[in-house]
């Protein structure tokens, strides 16, 4: 949440005209939205265009102190124009914002207990929009910070990456969405998702192809059943006949085990696999090689070429978004 002042004590009257929208000019062209009544005023103009394709121009009554803050940028511009007798009734400074979205900026700025900023995936998206154009810092960051709590479809996060790719603090967003949509079978993504990753989604759907060979091919070969240490063996548990412990390893994989990983619908990750290894019967394996294989097996992370195969894809994409390379992603403030 931003860090505002504490706000004076204040009366019914005064607060109903802090914010006075006169309703019945809603029915002409133009509305007026005081924000303060003070000195130092500057008139700013927005428009939206109505269902009949009218222009409805708005104008905002601002007192340069309440920008100062939270859009440093536009306060010096507006500071500038009033020099140059802009920013009056006469004539007002234009933005190149629509009403409504211009009106979440000034909400977000004007968030009080009494009157509190609404989050809301629209409202986010509009004070980024405005903020990223207005270099309103603090405004770029509670926008990220609040479309990340909201936990949005990851196909929604691509396309707002795409909107916002010039944003640093968006940049990070690429990688887990990515992932994400790469582990989902491509029917699953609906008409509207594919619309919204268009760009990405080549890329995805190779990227699931390239996966199921892989798959395919772990399903096929096994994995090695790998040799009990001998020297960490009671000389009961010494396995004599390990070659058997091998045929032994390989029959059951390919009875209970691979055909699982050729279930594209919804393929058995690394650690489901891991699992259900643990719990498979295997009769003719010496129990110490099997709990040699598991150990082994919990080094790694994931399937012997899993994790190259989404950096390329997660590349790929960032290359398309215009996205550079970067680390990790940082702590982000909660809202």
């Amino acid at each position: 949440m931003a860090d505002h002042p504490k706000p004076k004590s204040r009366s019914t009257e005064d607060i109903e005209n802090q914010m006075l929208v006169d309703k019945a000019e809603c029915k002409i062209s133009v509305n007026v939205v005081d924000f303060y009544h003070n000195n130092h005023m500057v008139v700013i103009q927005t428009q939206e265009i109505d269902k009949t394709g009218k222009a409805i121009y708005s104008r905002f009554k601002l007192h340069l102190s309440s920008l100062e803050l939270h859009a440093p940028v536009l306060a010096n511009f507006l500071t500038q124009a009033l020099d140059n007798v802009e920013g009056t009734e006469e004539n007002p400074v234009i933005l190149p914002f629509t009403t409504p979205e211009f009106t979440c900026f000034l909400d977000w700025i004007h968030d009080r207990e009494w009157r509190p900023f609404k989050i809301t995936e629209e409202s986010l998206v509009d004070l980024l929009r405005v903020s990223s154009t207005l270099k309103a810092e603090v405004g770029i960051s509670y926008a990220v910070s609040g479309l990340e709590s909201l936990r949005l479809p990851s196909a929604r996060m691509l396309q707002l990456v795409g909107d916002f790719h010039h944003l640093p603090e968006v940049h990070y967003w690429v990688g887990p969405a990515v992932k994400d949509l790469i582990q989902r079978p491509l029917g699953e993504i609906t008409n509207s998702e594919a619309q919204q990753i268009a760009a990405a989604y080549p890329t995805i759907a190779r990227t699931r192809e390239n996966i199921q060979r892989l798959l395919t091919q772990v399903s096929q070969r096994s994995f090695a059943l790998k040799l009990a240490d001998k020297d960490q063996q009671e000389e009961a548990d010494l396995c004599l006949t390990h070659k058997e412990c091998q045929k032994a390893w390989k029959s059951v994989w390919k009875e209970n085990i691979g055909y699982l990983l050729l279930d594209f619908q919804k393929p058995l990750t690394y650690r489901e696999l891991l699992e259900l290894l643990r719990n498979t019967d295997f009769p003719k394996v010496n129990p110490s090689c099997k709990a040699r294989m598991l150990n082994w097996l919990s080094r790694k992370t994931d399937y012997p070429g899993m994790k190259e195969l989404v950096e390329e894809a997660v590349a790929s994409i960032e290359d398309i978004y215009h996205v550079p390379r970067r680390g990790p992603a940082p702590e982000n403030p909660k809202v």
